[in-house]
């Protein structure tokens, strides 16, 4: 399900929409339809850490609570960095509980998730093990906030969408 063009040398080869738009109205999606970008927003995030490293506004080496030193897990404060975080490696875990699906509409912002994990323990000592973590992701926008000054969103869009003329994504 979804939709395609293939282009080469900028000539537009091939253009295709499959699967169903709404599968309970059976609306057909289209070329232009909206796809919700879920996990895919992971590899924006991670271009935006590497963004701000290159212009040293940070470091991979970096802790949680060298670059937000108010957050309340010492734990993760203290022992996670921006490298854990992106690979997985943190032992952070994920916030889509029953906390998060009960509030799901009010989750618009990273500060509106952030206090479903917050006060997680750690699942294993950091870089010792993998696992996918949705968490640590939402922590890394965090502090892609603190560090830019700017929202999540705002910063994807002027330093990554915009660039890249991706006009048709958004949050």
């Amino acid at each position: 399900s979804g939709a395609v063009l293939v282009a080469r040398n900028g000539e537009v080869i091939f253009v295709g929409a499959y699967g169903q738009a709404n599968k309970n109205a059976n609306t057909p999606n289209k070329i232009d339809t909206k796809f919700n970008i879920g996990s895919m927003n992971k590899m924006f995030t991670a271009v935006a850490i590497a963004q701000l490293a290159e212009a040293g506004r940070l470091s991979f080496t970096d802790t949680v609570g060298k670059l937000l030193p108010d957050y309340t897990n010492k734990m993760v404060a203290e022992k996670v960095t921006i490298h854990h975080l992106l690979t997985h490696t943190s032992g952070m875990g994920n916030y889509m509980n029953d906390a998060y699906t009960a509030n799901l509409k009010k989750m618009k912002s990273v500060a509106d998730i952030v206090p479903l994990f917050v006060n997680d323990p750690l699942a294993f000592e950091p870089g010792s093990k993998w696992q996918y973590s949705n968490s640590g992701y939402v922590l890394l926008g965090a502090i892609i906030e603190k560090v830019s000054g700017k929202n999540y969103d705002a910063y994807v869009k002027e330093h990554i969408f915009k660039p890249a003329e991706m006009r048709d994504s958004d949050f």
